[in-house]
C-alpha cells in the first residue's frame, strides 16, 4: 500500500491526472495517511488495521476516514457530534494525526479498503467494503435547551446520521485502483460486484444502541483483480465470512464492460504513464521543482497574475505551491493558507503557505507533503527582493530557480518610483519586467514608463499585460517549437503555430538556431551574455566540447545555467531565442561562423 500511495504521488502529472491532491503520512505507529483527491473539500484518512492468510493469499486490511472541510454541506450528514467536532479550533491538526485520536475512526469512518497478494501468482485484489448509507437513529430525538428555550435538533425516530459512505468511499477507492494500474502497467483482468442487505444502528436516550437491518441501505463488497489468479475462488472464501449475497456482478477481460465503470480511470491509468510536465519529458529537466520569485509593489496586480498562472497549470495538470512571505487577513483566493497544516487547504492544483523564517524552511515544509511543478514566492509588496534572493543559493539544491518577475502599476509607477525607494529594487532585480493596466495608460505613457524601467534595468524584457494576464508559456514554459524535431508530426506543427500566434499578441517572437557539432562553452557565455536585451530567454539542447553528455541550456534575463540532459529520444541540437525586435539572421550568422571556423 505505501508503495502504491508514494510512488504515485512522486510524478505531479502523473498524480493530478489520477486524481490526487495530496498525500501526508500520519504521525502513528502504524502505517496511516492522510490524502486529498479531486472534487473533495475534506481529507481521506486510511490506515492499516490487520493482516490474515487465507489459502496463497495474504490480505491486508485498511480503515478508511472521510473527515469533512468544516464548512463543507457533507458535515450535515455526518452525527451530530462529529459535526461538533468539525467545529472545534483544534479539529485539522487532530485529523493530520487522526490515529492518535481514537474517537475520529469511530465518528468518520466510511468503508475498509483491502489489499490481497497471492504468495506464488503475484497476482493482486483491491477490494472495497462500505454501505451505502451509514445510519444512525435517535429514538428520542436530540434536543438543546438555549436560554430557556428547547430546540429540536434531531426529531424522535429521526437520522442523526445518514452518510453516503459508500459514494464517498468509492471516489477514494477510484483514485487507489488507478494508482495501482498506473504502478502495475496493467489494468484489471476482473471485478466483481455484490452487494447484501445492510444495518442500521438506533439508540435511546439512556444511551442504549440496538443494531437492526436496514429497508433499503445495502452493504457493498467491490473487488478489482490485477494479473492472473484463481479470484472467484478467493474472493468466494472472503464473501462467505460476512454471510449471504442477494445480489452479484462478475466481469472478466473480454466480457461487456460493466456499465457503472466504463469510465473509471482504473482501466487506463497505465497508459499515461508519460504524462509528465512538458520540460521533464521532452527536455529531460530533473524532477526539481521550478522555483519563481514573484515582486511588485503594493497593489500591482500579483494577485490576479497569480490566478492566471494557477489557471494556466492546472489546465495541463500541473501543481503549484505559492509561498507567500507575509500573514495577512486575505491570501489567494481568499485565504492563505497555514504551513503547518497545509494538507487540508489545497485547492484545486494549488497549494499556499505562509513563509515564516527561511525560505529553505518554507520549501522544505512544502516538499514534504506534497511535490509541485512550480513553487512561486510571493513577496509582500515593501518587501526588498534582495533579500529572497540571498538565499537562492541555499536552496538551490531542492529547487530550480527560473528566475525573478516584477509586476509594475503602470497607472501609478512614477508616483511610486518618487515616494518609495524600494519600488527600485524591484524593479532593479528582476529578470522579467510586466508592465500592467497598459488598458489604463496611453502608448505615450507606456513608452515612457518603458524607457525610466530600462534607465534602472537594461536587461530585463518589458512585456504590457492588463489584470496580469499573459501566457505562462511565453515566460517559464519549453515553447513548442522545442518538439519541431523531434516528431514531425502535423499536430506539433498546428502547436507550435498556436504559440506564435500567442507571441505576436504580447510583440513577441522566437526563433531556432540548429547545431550539427559541439560548441565551446567559453563562445556560448560570451555570445549569450552580448545579445541585447530584447532577448529575454533562451533554452535549448546542446553538446559541448570536451563533454560527454549534451547539455540542457537556459538563459533568462541575463542569467544562465547548464544541466545535464537525459532524453536519448531527443537528438536535435538547438537553441531557441524569445524576445522583441529581434535580428534573426544576425544572432544565428554569430554561431554559424563560430561553427564554420571550428570545421
Amino acid at each position: 500500500m505505501r508503495n502504491f500511495l508514494i510512488r504515485t504521488n512522486f510524478v505531479p502529472g502523473i498524480r493530478h491526472v489520477i486524481g490526487w491532491r495530496g498525500l501526508k503520512d500520519s504521525s502513528s505507529d502504524v502505517d496511516a495517511w492522510t490524502a486529498k483527491i479531486k472534487s473533495f473539500s475534506g481529507v481521506f484518512g486510511i490506515y492499516f488495521e490487520k493482516s490474515d492468510v487465507v489459502g496463497e493469499w495474504t490480505s491486508g486490511r485498511f480503515g478508511l476516514n472521510y473527515f469533512p472541510h468544516p464548512e463543507e454541506e457533507m458535515v450535515e450528514l455526518f452525527s451530530l457530534r462529529a459535526g461538533v467536532y468539525t467545529q472545534k479550533d483544534d479539529y485539522l491538526s487532530h485529523v493530520r494525526d487522526f490515529l492518535l485520536y481514537p474517537e475520529l475512526c469511530d465518528l468518520f469512518h466510511i468503508g475498509i479498503i483491502e489489499l490481497c497478494m497471492h504468495q506464488s501468482e503475484g497476482a493482486l485484489i483491491l477490494g472495497l467494503e462500505s454501505i451505502t448509507q451509514r445510519r444512525v437513529i435517535a429514538k428520542d430525538g436530540i434536543s438543546l435547551l438555549a436560554n430557556g428555550r428547547t430546540i429540536e435538533l434531531v426529531a424522535p425516530g429521526g437520522y442523526d446520521q445518514n452518510l453516503p459512505s459508500y459514494d464517498t468511499a468509492l471516489a477514494f477507492y477510484h483514485v487507489l485502483a488507478a494508482s495501482l494500474t498506473f504502478n502495475l502497467e496493467a489494468p484489471p483482468v476482473y471485478l466483481t460486484y455484490m452487494s447484501r442487505p445492510g444495518t442500521e444502528v438506533a439508540y435511546d436516550s439512556s444511551g442504549n444502541y440496538r443494531k437492526h437491518p436496514s429497508d433499503d441501505a445495502e452493504s457493498i463488497y467491490l473487488y478489482l483483480g490485477y494479473g492472473k489468479a484463481d479470484f472467484p475462488e478467493h474472493i468466494k472464501r472472503r464473501c462467505s465470512q460476512v454471510g449471504s449475497v442477494h445480489k452479484t456482478q462478475v466481469w472478466e477481460t473480454g466480457d461487456e464492460m460493466p456499465p457503472d465503470y466504463e469510465n473509471a480511470v482504473w482501466w487506463n491509468a497505465h497508459k499515461i504513464s508519460e504524462c509528465q510536465t512538458l520540460d521533464k519529458q521532452i527536455l529531460g529537466i530533473d524532477d526539481r521543482p521550478q522555483l519563481i520569485l514573484l515582486t511588485g509593489f503594493l497593489g500591482s496586480g500579483k494577485t490576479s497574475f497569480l490566478q492566471h498562472f494557477i489557471e494556466f497549470q492546472v489546465q495541463r495538470s500541473r501543481f503549484v505551491a505559492i509561498i507567500q512571505n507575509e500573514i495577512g487577513e486575505i491570501g489567494l483566493d481568499g485565504k492563505l493558507l497555514d504551513h503547518d497544516f497545509s494538507v487540508t487547504e489545497i485547492d484545486e492544483g494549488c497549494v499556499c503557505c505562509s513563509l515564516i523564517g527561511r525560505l529553505k524552511n518554507a520549501i522544505q515544509q512544502i516538499l514534504s507533503e506534497f511535490y509541485p511543478d512550480f513553487i512561486v514566492v510571493e513577496t509582500t509588496g515593501l518587501a526588498d527582493p534582495y533579500n529572497v534572493l540571498d538565499e537562492i543559493h541555499e536552496v538551490e539544491d531542492i529547487v530550480k530557480f527560473d528566475s525573478l518577475t516584477t509586476i509594475i502599476d503602470g497607472v501609478n509607477i512614477e508616483k511610486s518610483l518618487h515616494d518609495y525607494e524600494i519600488v527600485t529594487a524591484q524593479i532593479k532585480a528582476a529578470n522579467i519586467l510586466l508592465l500592467n493596466k497598459k488598458d489604463l495608460i496611453t502608448d505615450k505613457q507606456i513608452r515612457i514608463i518603458d524607457q525610466k524601467l530600462r534607465d534602472i534595468n537594461p536587461t530585463a524584457p518589458i512585456i504590457a499585460t492588463q489584470h496580469g494576464d499573459i501566457n505562462p508559456a511565453l515566460l517559464y514554459d519549453v515553447d513548442a517549437q522545442y518538439i519541431e524535431g523531434m516528431t514531425h508530426q502535423k499536430k506539433d506543427a498546428d502547436k507550435a503555430q498556436q504559440i506564435h500566434h500567442s507571441y505576436q499578441r504580447y510583440g513577441l517572437s522566437s526563433f531556432k538556431v540548429s547545431f550539427q557539432r559541439p560548441i565551446d562553452r567559453e563562445f556560448l557565455i560570451h555570445a549569450v551574455r552580448s545579445l541585447p536585451p530584447t532577448i529575454f530567454r533562451i533554452k535549448g539542447v546542446v553538446d559541448i566540447v570536451d563533454t560527454i553528455k549534451p547539455l540542457l541550456f537556459q538563459f533568462v534575463g541575463g542569467r544562465f545555467e547548464f544541466s545535464e540532459f537525459h532524453n536519448l529520444n531527443l537528438t536535435d541540437r538547438f537553441l531557441i531565442f524569445i524576445g522583441k525586435d529581434l535580428q534573426k539572421e544576425s544572432i544565428a550568422s554569430v554561431f554559424n561562423k563560430h561553427l564554420s571556423s571550428k570545421s
